[in-house]
């Protein structure tokens, strides 16, 4: 531990609050609440303390502790969660794959209420169901609901005081904002009552929607009253298909109904929670009981926690944080140690009191019990899934042991690329992440270097420079980036003065300057010409420092500190392949205002300058891109290795590579000329086949696809200013791309202006 926790922690006042743990980055490792901070910190640091493994890797990384005090233990309850909440520190009790929870919505407060599925409840008037954590249940339950009660799939349906109602409605509606004039496709096949054209009222149509409610709240009866009248008429009808899916569907509601073992005859509402932990996870199954009837079954995971009442607490605390139907009661089977504090919290969530109960018999403990039985069960699975996903981490610990690598590579990233005779060239990146594909962290990259090329080398180099671009290599521990101080403008004007740069409007609040030690080996400048044009400018690094890329990192200083999402430079021509590889692109039409200041740039100095000139558009956050590989896997043989990895060490980066040759599966190395003697039948082996085998036909694919795309891409569409609305325009007019091309300035003037239409020309 840290000495110097246990000095901070003496300072620390005795009053009610809540503390955070925080690393040597200042990143939160753990937030806590305490009745005492005092009291609760010196627990941690207390020689005799006897902390579990969690707490004793907490207390080892972190550096520092942080309180704030509050007036009671019910604000620091509050603030503890919404930190936890926002933070998600790494040591504290967190429920697993919170981001798949699902709530079902009725829109009760709007004219013709709809039933739809979101991720968040909101304080919009509307009633909502959950949370739930099987996205596969949730769409049973909709797909129900609409079709017992008849509820529309259209959305935005209001009344139109103004409009006319259509023939044989009842009154007149619209349909996002625009007035109906023909039924939905469910209206049709009788699934639906009709609101999207006013068949309904919203008074007829409130009364469908309470029996939806009714039905989500467990009251399964008129559902399948209403079923069963269904199918006898298709059973009147002879329509004996459609009368065995009512059959079966009625069938399974009454299973549903079947499972309320639960009953109570005082039509109580209430939920029970129990877990169970079981190799370090904590397993929680949460029943719904509503009048009475068990309605629905939760399920959820959690890891860490020193004591069963803390892990049952932090359940509670994050689970009715977010939950839309909150009993009077709550049955849990271990009691936490602030009672009392706890039941103030979850009536800060909703309108009603709501009673903690730990019962130790008696039918409370009977319930406990089934919960506890069904927790054990899906502790159970769980440990099964996860037995069966050991093998791939046996597999990435074979390859770290062949490959030589310091631990297991848990992400790994697969390279290949794939044209059709040059054209079309892509790249595809697939991820391993332990030892199965993650597929929303693919990516594909259309090349651009290489268009028209059958060079194989050259794309690889543009894939990964591109790819890297998003781990910026680090700056080495004698350099210093900052923002430049009023004492270092002189030296930037002598420097400008000596590589002969326009100087006049300089602000030394525009500078980052680069130092060694004390001394200035680099600036770079960004000013705002206008503001839509934000430029770069005045790069300058030591001629000693060259070659070690000190270049890039004041352009990616400049650019990460600019408000600007876009910003633009010019530069010689020999400079473009430098400027490309950082990531900029060359314009074809620059702004006028770079054009103009060039141009006056030229008239100062009485001769021509060659200029190319540059933007660099700021991307959004890539978690992809942005994610360290601890293994970098290129399909081909030894010339593709060298190519990537040349890419790799121009930046700086220490990452792992290797490539996986096709014929005899040879595994390469950088640095060395013979292949790694990798078992083929080890799961290691394995692994990397299953790799590179996706990363081929995620290329393939993507290949195709883009050949599809400009198969049916008109000429238009590459023409700046001709957006969809404007290629329907001349389309419709002409009839054709080629008429298009034949037509007389003046006609096409007619149609698309005189500037668009020289462009047009031009293009075409």
């Amino acid at each position: 531990m840290n000495p110097k926790l246990k000095k901070l922690v003496e300072k620390a006042p005795q009053g009610p609050g809540i503390y955070k743990f925080l690393d040597k980055k200042e990143v939160i490792l753990y937030v806590g609440k305490a009745k005492s901070l005092r009291k609760r910190l010196q627990s941690y640091v207390r020689p005799s303390a006897k902390h579990g493994v969690k707490t004793k890797n907490m207390l080892e990384t972190a550096e520092s502790v942080e309180w704030v005090e509050t007036n009671s233990e019910l604000e620091a309850l509050i603030l503890e969660d919404n930190l936890i909440k926002e933070f998600q520190p790494k040591y504290n009790i967190l429920l697993k794959d919170d981001k798949n929870f699902q709530y079902i919505k009725v829109t009760v407060q709007k004219d013709y209420p709809e039933v739809v599925t979101v991720r968040r409840i909101e304080k919009d008037g509307a009633k909502y169901f959950g949370p739930k954590t099987s996205g596969t249940d949730v769409q049973r339950i909709m797909e129900s609901v609409k079709r017992i009660f008849k509820l529309c799939s259209q959305r935005n349906i209001t009344i139109d005081p103004r409009g006319t109602p259509v023939l044989g409605a009842k009154v007149a509606v619209k349909v996002g904002g625009v007035s109906n004039k023909r039924p939905c496709l469910d209206f049709h096949i009788k699934r639906c009552s009709g609101p999207c054209v006013g068949m309904v009222t919203p008074e007829e149509y409130g009364k469908q929607i309470q029996a939806a409610l009714r039905f989500l709240s467990g009251d399964f009866k008129p559902a399948i009253e209403s079923l069963k009248k269904q199918m006898a008429d298709f059973a009147a009808d002879k329509k004996f298909e459609r009368a065995a899916a009512l059959r079966d569907q009625i069938h399974a509601i009454e299973r549903s109904a079947q499972k309320q073992v639960i009953t109570d005859t005082l039509m109580t509402d209430r939920d029970v929670v129990a877990y169970v932990e079981d190799l370090g996870k904590n397993y929680f199954v949460l029943f719904q009981i509503r009048g009475g009837k068990l309605i629905s079954q939760e399920k959820f995971i959690s890891e860490g926690g020193e004591s069963p009442a803390e892990v049952m607490e932090a359940f509670l605390t994050d689970y009715y944080s977010r939950a839309a139907d909150i009993p009077s009661e709550v049955i849990v089977s271990i009691e936490v140690s602030e009672k009392k504090v706890m039941e103030d919290y979850i009536n800060t969530q909703t309108d009603h009191k709501v009673k903690l109960v730990a019962p130790k018999a008696g039918y409370k403990d009977k319930l406990i019990e089934l919960a506890e039985k069904n927790a054990r069960s899906f502790a159970q699975q769980s440990r099964a899934r996860w037995m069966a996903e050991a093998k791939g981490e046996h597999a990435l610990e074979d390859l770290a042991k062949a490959l030589k690598l310091d631990k297991p590579p848990k992400r790994i990233e697969c390279y290949d690329i794939s044209h059709l005779g040059g054209t079309e060239t892509i790249g595809s990146m697939v991820v391993f992440k332990n030892g199965e594909a993650y597929t929303p962290d693919y990516r594909q990259f259309r090349l651009r270097s290489t268009a028209f090329q059958n060079d194989d080398y050259k794309s690889l180099t543009e894939v990964m420079n591109r790819r890297l671009n998003y781990l910026p290599s680090k700056l080495p521990d004698e350099y210093i980036i900052r923002k430049a101080k009023k004492k270092d403008f002189d030296l930037l004007i002598q420097k400008a003065e000596q590589e002969d740069l326009v100087h006049d409007d300089w602000k030394v609040k525009q500078f980052f300057v680069l130092l060694k030690g004390k001394k200035m080996v680099g600036f770079c400048r960004s000013n705002d010409l206008s503001e839509k044009v934000h430029r770069i400018g005045a790069l300058w690094v030591d001629d000693k420092e060259r070659g070690k890329k000190m270049g890039y990192h004041l352009l990616r200083a400049v650019i990460e500190k600019s408000k600007a999402s876009r910003l633009y430079m010019n530069c010689d021509p020999g400079l473009e392949e430098y400027y490309l590889k950082f990531g900029f692109e060359v314009l074809r039409e620059p702004p006028k205002e770079m054009k103009d200041r060039h141009e006056a740039f030229e008239k100062e100095k009485g001769k021509k300058f060659p200029v190319i000139y540059l933007a660099y558009q700021k991307k959004k956050k890539d978690l992809s891109f942005t994610s360290v590989p601890d293994l970098i896997v290129i399909d081909g043989g030894k010339g593709q290795l060298h190519a990537a990895h040349d890419v790799l060490f121009s930046k700086g980066l220490n990452i792992p590579m290797i490539s996986l040759a096709k014929k005899e599966e040879e595994v390469f190395v950088p640095g060395k000329s013979d292949p790694i003697q990798l078992p083929n039948d080890t799961e290691a082996s394995y692994l990397l086949q299953r790799l590179r085998d996706e990363a081929h036909r995620f290329a393939i694919e993507a290949n195709r696809s883009s050949r599809d795309k400009k198969m049916i891409k008109s000429g238009l569409d590459a023409i700046p200013g001709v957006g969809p609305k404007m290629k329907k325009k001349l389309l419709t007019y002409f009839g054709s791309v080629h008429k298009v091309k034949e037509a007389p300035q003046v006609v096409l003037e007619q149609i698309a202006g005189e500037e668009l239409a020289k462009r047009i020309k031009e293009a075409l």
